[in-house]
C-alpha cells in the first residue's frame, strides 16, 4: 500500500499552514476582521468535524446504533450552547481577540492530551451502554474542546460588532461558520476517515486547531515557529497499537474493520468487538456456528442461482458452494474493504467464475436488478447486533420476494437472545406477509436461521428432506441437528410488523440486549 497520498496531504497542510502563520507575523495578512471572519469559519469545520469523528471513534465500543449517534450529538450541543454563552460573556469584557485565541488554543492542547488517553477512557465504558457510556465519554473528550470551540462565533460577532451593524455582523459570522462545518463534514466524510483512519483525523483536527489559535496570537516569525512546530508534530504520533489477537485492522467509509485470530479460529469483527460478522476456523470448511445452516438451502430447494445480501467473511457463502459447487452466486456488499478481507484472510474465491461480488447497498441493488434467484440468503448487520431497519421491513421482503424464483427459498438470520423472542417475532410477522410458509433453526447463542418459502411447505417436508442430505459426514451432522431444531415459526396476535416508515428495530434490539444483560 501506497503512502504517497497521506505524505502529500501533510505537506500540503504544512505548507499552506506555514504561509498564513508567515503571513501573519510580517504583516501579509493584515486586516483583523478577516483573520476573525477566517477563525469562525475554520472552527465550524473543525467541530463539525470531531462530531463526525466521535462517532467512528465510539463504534468499536458502544456500537454503530441510531441510541449512540443521538446521545453523542446531544451532548455536543448542550456543550455548543455552554460554548456560546461563555463566548458571549467573555466577548463583553474583552477588548480584543487575545482571549478568543487563548482559548483556542487551550482546546488544542486538551484536543492533544485526550489523544494519549481516549481508548483508556473507552475501555473505562464501552460495558455501560449506548447511552451512559456514550455521555460519559463525551463528556470527558469532546465537550471541553466543543464548548472551547463555540466560543468564537458570539466573540467574533461581538469583535466585528464595534464596526459594523450588529445584524450585519452576526449574519456574516454564521453563514462563514456554517460554510466552514459544511466544509468540515465533506472533507472528514469523503476523505479524512475513509483515507486517513479516525485516529489520525483527530490528530490532524487537533494541529488545525492549535494553528488558528497560534494565527490569532504570535506577533513574529519566531513565536510562529514556536506555536507552529509543535503543532505539526501532532501528525507525527505513534500509530495505535492493538492486541495480539487482532491480525489486521483498516477503517472505510462504511466500518471499522477488524480480524482476530486465536488458536484455531479467526473472526471479522465490523465496528464492535463484542460482535463477530464471521467466525471460521482456519482451514476448514465448517465453521461450527450459524453460518453453516445456510449451506442447508441446496438441499431444501432446487438451486442453480442464488443471492447473498451481506457478505462478511463469506462464511456461508463457502459453505453453501461446498454443497453446491455449481451454484451461480451473486454477492451484494457495501463495504469493499470487506470483500478485500474475506478474499485474504478467510479464503473466499472472489475469482471463482460462479461467484460475482457486487459492491452496492443491497436493497437498491435489489431494486435495480432485474434477475431472479432460487435462493437468497439475508445476514446483514451494521456493527454489532443491530440490522438496518430498510432490510427488514414489508416493502424489502416484497422486494425480494420479487427476485425469487416459484420454488426458491429466503433464509435470513435474526440474532435475538432475549427470552420473549420479540425481535425475531416482528421479523416473522413481517415475512409472514409475504411468505406463507415460515420455519425456524434456533442456536443456542442466539442466531436463529429463519427459512421463507414462497409456498406452502410443511415442517415434516423439511425435515424429511434434511433427512436425504447426501454429502461428507459434517454435512450430515448439521443437517441431523437442524432436522431436530427446526419448527415452525408463529408470531403471536397483535406483533410489531415492519414497514418502511415504521420499523422500531433498533428499540426492540436494545430491549433485547438490556434483557440480556
Amino acid at each position: 500500500m501506497s503512502h504517497t497520498p497521506f505524505l502529500c496531504y501533510k505537506s500540503l497542510l504544512v505548507n499552506a499552514t506555514w504561509g498564513f502563520a508567515k503571513g501573519l507575523a510580517t504583516g501579509e495578512v493584515r486586516s483583523r476582521p478577516f483573520l476573525w471572519l477566517v477563525t469562525a469559519a475554520l472552527t465550524g469545520g473543525i467541530v463539525m468535524s470531531l462530531e463526525l469523528a466521535a462517532f467512528r471513534l465510539y463504534a468499536p465500543y458502544f456500537g454503530y446504533s441510531i441510541y449512540v449517534w443521538g446521545t453523542m450529538i446531544s451532548v455536543v450541543m448542550a456543550a455548543l450552547a455552554l460554548g456560546y454563552a461563555l463566548g458571549g460573556w467573555l466577548a463583553d469584557r474583552s477588548r480584543s481577540g487575545t482571549i478568543l485565541y487563548v482559548v483556542i488554543v487551550s482546546s488544542g492542547i486538551y484536543q492533544l492530551a485526550v489523544l494519549f488517553v481516549e481508548r483508556s477512557i473507552l475501555r473505562w465504558l464501552w460495558q455501560s451502554g449506548e447511552f451512559f457510556g456514550t455521555t460519559i465519554a463525551s463528556l470527558i473528550i469532546f465537550v471541553p474542546t466543543m464548548t472551547a470551540l463555540a466560543v468564537t462565533a458570539p466573540f467574533v460577532i461581538r469583535l466585528l460588532a464595534r464596526a459594523e451593524h450588529i445584524g450585519i455582523t452576526a449574519g456574516k459570522v454564521y453563514a462563514l461558520s456554517t460554510a466552514g462545518s459544511i466544509a468540515g463534514i465533506l472533507i472528514t466524510a469523503f476523505y479524512l476517515v475513509p483515507r486517513l483512519g479516525t485516529r489520525m483525523t483527530l490528530q490532524i483536527l487537533c494541529a488545525s486547531t492549535l494553528l488558528v489559535g497560534a494565527s490569532g496570537l504570535v506577533r513574529k516569525s519566531a513565536a510562529a515557529a514556536v506555536i507552529f512546530l509543535p503543532a505539526i508534530g501532532v501528525l507525527l504520533l505513534p500509530k495505535l497499537t492493538y492486541s495480539p489477537a487482532v491480525l489486521w485492522t483498516t477503517e472505510s467509509a462504511y466500518n471499522w474493520v477488524a480480524v482476530m485470530h486465536q488458536d484455531d479460529l479467526r473472526w471479522l469483527v465490523l465496528n464492535h468487538p463484542a460482535y463477530s460478522q464471521t467466525t471460521r476456523k482456519v482451514g476448514a470448511i465448517w465453521s461450527g456456528y450459524y453460518s453453516d445452516d445456510f449451506a442447508l438451502g441446496p438441499t431444501l430447494v432446487p438451486a442453480r442461482r442464488m443471492l447473498a445480501l451481506g457478505l462478511g467473511a463469506g462464511g456461508a457463502i463457502t459453505s453453501t458452494l461446498a454443497v453446491a459447487p455449481h451454484l451461480q452466486v451473486d454477492a451484494v456488499e457495501i463495504d469493499p474493504k470487506v470483500a478485500e478481507v474475506a478474499a485474504k484472510y478467510f479464503g473466499l474465491p472472489l475469482g471463482q467464475s460462479n461467484l460475482s461480488v457486487h459492491i452496492a447497498d443491497a436493497r437498491p441493488w435489489l431494486a435495480s436488478s432485474s434477475q431472479t434467484f432460487d435462493l437468497i440468503q439475508v445476514d446483514i448487520y451494521q456493527g454489532g447486533p443491530y440490522i438496518p431497519f430498510y432490510l427488514v421491513t414489508r416493502e424489502f421482503f416484497e422486494e425480494a420476494s420479487s427476485h425469487m424464483n416459484p420454488g426458491g427459498l429466503l433464509m435470513m438470520n435474526v440474532y435475538d437472545t432475549s427470552g420473549s423472542r420479540e425481535l425475531l417475532a416482528a421479523t416473522a410477522a413481517t415475512l409472514k406477509l409475504v411468505f406463507p410458509s415460515l420455519f425456524v433453526i434456533s442456536r443456542s447463542d442466539g442466531n436463529h436461521v429463519v427459512l421463507a418459502f414462497p409456498r406452502e411447505i410443511s415442517v415434516a417436508d423439511i425435515r424429511q428432506r434434511l433427512s436425504r442430505v447426501d454429502g461428507e459426514t459434517a454435512l450430515h451432522a448439521i443437517a441431523a441437528q437442524a432436522a431436530d431444531k427446526v419448527q415452525e415459526l408463529i408470531p403471536p396476535a397483535g406483533t410489531t410488523v415492519f414497514t418502511d416508515d415504521r420499523a422500531p428495530v433498533e428499540e426492540i434490539t436494545r430491549r433485547m440486549l438490556h434483557s440480556s444483560r
